[in-house]
Parts: structure tokens; C-alpha cells; sequence
């Protein structure tokens, strides 16, 4: 078996729990790679590891070990390949990485017997001729547009060739279903179970009040082009930002692809909104 680790130098405080967790798998005869920063890391604290240059193919499993910009980038590690993402926190909130070290001998056994569930993530698929050649053009979360300067932009919006009014607003998300809870929920979106076969379109400071956060098929191509007074404005894909110039078309459409992400057993996605995002904090909600 293969396990590939994705992470960066985290706290010190996590040294020792990380260095048991890479033991249990290396007693188990598991062949463990990890990102060349982990490895910097690991071998100045004093433990010795192997590296990868890219995720191999034959990874059974990817391990995102950081908070969810980590889980992020293990995505576009794992990319077409099918290997199974699971995300161990080590940042703040951790919503994508929802796994903690705290319980590490748990994990592993959760995770070798297999008692997980794989859920299908779906991503999106953004195009346009700003993108530079060998970016790779998707997102797990969301694709925005957005200001770069202090005055709002007007961005023009059409949903499979059907014309919507133009949005004058500060930006405009399209996120997955999986974003519904990232910076989509930050702006008044509404929230989506990971499966459900949409789209959501949430604008970010909408200069009138008939504009609300709109759930579409996903299978609906969308096409957008934004305008600003100023020469530049901004596109993001989750957390890779590019300015782009006034006039700039993009198409966003589902990938043809999903990630396949890993939730051991005794969590859920309504288990995992309450504990990270408080949803139903109310003290009438305690049950005796």
C-alpha cells in the first residue's frame, strides 16, 4: 500500500502526533511519501522520509494534512487520477478537513478497515483566454469575479445562451455544492448537501436589492463578462487569484470529473455543520 501526504511545516505542537501518525502506517509496512516542504520539516526536527515529486499513480490514498487552502491544493495534486482524498486539520476551521489528530490510532484503523464512505465531489471547469497555459483551470470550491479597485464592477451573465439581468455588485460566485459552505455562505449564499446536483450563483455586495443568491443545474454552462471603470478586475479559482483587464469573458461548467473524498464512519455532513460552523447553536436545542 501507498499513502502520499500533502502538507507544509505545521505548528510544532503537532510534531510528535504527526510523527505517530507517519509510525503506525510505517508498522504496517505502508510505503509513505510526502510533500518535499513536510520533508524539510520532518528532517530538521529529526525524522528521516521519503518525497515525492508527483503524486504517484499507484497512491492508494492522499492524505491532506493542513487546514482546507491545503485540502485545496491536494485536490489539484490528485486532479483526473481517482486517488481518495482525506483530510486530517491542522489549520482553523478545517470544514474540508474535518479530521483531527487527536484521535490518530482511531483514523488509521478507521481508514485501513476501510470503514469510510467515498463521496463524490464535483468541481468546476473554468474557461478563458486570460488562463495561462498549463494552469490548471478548475476549482473544488468556487469561481469568482470580483473588484480589484474601490468602485463596484457590472458584470453581464447568460445561463445556457438565456440572458440575465447584469449584476452590479462588488463580485459574483459561482460555487459547487461543496463551496456552498466557503465564501458563498460568507455572502448570504444558501447551503447545499455535498451531492446535490447544482450550482449557486451569490453575488458579493449587490448594489440593489432585487438580486438574490440563484441554484441552477448543474449542467448548465455559464458565461460572464465583467466590466469595471477601472482597467482591471479579478477572477479566483478557490484561492489562485488572477487580475485580469476590463472586457474579460469567461465560460464555467461543470467538470467532467470528480474528487473522491474520504469521511470515515461516525461523522456526517450535518455533524460536521454543527461542529464547525455552530449551525443550531441555540440553547433550546440541547437534548437531555
Amino acid at each position: 500500500m501507498v499513502i502520499t501526504i500533502n502538507g507544509r511545516q505545521v505548528e510544532a505542537v503537532y510534531l510528535p502526533a504527526i510523527v505517530y501518525l507517519l509510525k503506525l502506517f510505517q508498522e504496517k509496512n505502508i510505503q509513505i511519501l510526502v510533500h518535499p516542504a513536510l520533508q524539510r520539516w520532518l528532517h530538521d526536527a529529526g525524522h528521516c522520509v521519503e518525497s515525492f515529486v508527483e503524486v504517484p499513480k499507484n497512491t492508494d490514498y492522499l492524505i491532506s494534512l493542513g487546514g482546507d487552502g491545503t485540502f485545496l491544493e491536494s485536490v489539484l495534486l490528485a486532479e483526473q487520477s481517482g486517488i481518495p482524498i482525506l483530510g486530517i486539520n491542522t489549520g482553523r476551521l478545517g470544514f474540508l478537513s474535518n479530521i483531527t489528530l487527536d484521535d490518530i490510532d482511531k483514523t488509521v484503523e478507521l481508514l485501513l478497515q476501510k470503514q469510510y464512505t467515498i463521496e463524490e465531489r464535483s468541481l468546476l471547469k473554468l474557461s478563458g483566454d486570460f488562463l495561462p497555459e498549463g494552469d490548471i483551470p478548475y476549482a473544488l470550491n468556487e469561481i469568482g469575479v470580483q473588484k480589484h479597485l474601490p468602485a463596484m464592477i457590472t458584470i453581464n451573465v447568460s445561463i445556457d445562451g438565456e440572458q440575465l439581468p447584469d449584476y452590479w455588485a462588488d463580485g459574483l460566485l459561482v460555487a459547487t455544492p461543496t463551496g456552498s459552505t466557503a465564501y458563498s455562505m460568507s455572502v448570504g449564499g444558501p447551503i447545499m448537501v455535498p451531492d446535490a446536483s447544482c450550482l449557486l450563483l451569490s453575488p458579493i455586495a449587490s448594489h440593489n436589492l432585487s438580486i438574490r443568491p440563484l441554484v441552477i443545474n448543474d449542467r448548465s454552462v455559464i458565461k460572464m463578462k465583467v466590466n469595471t471603470r477601472h482597467n482591471t478586475a479579478i477572477i479566483r479559482l478557490d484561492n489562485r487569484l488572477y487580475e485580469v483587464p476590463s472586457g474579460t469573458a469567461i465560460s464555467i461548467e461543470k467538470a467532467a470529473f470528480t474528487v473522491k473524498t474520504i469521511r470515515l464512519h461516525g461523522s456526517s455532513f450535518f455533524s460536521t455543520l454543527q461542529e464547525k460552523l455552530l449551525w443550531g447553536n441555540d440553547k433550546r436545542n440541547t437534548h437531555h
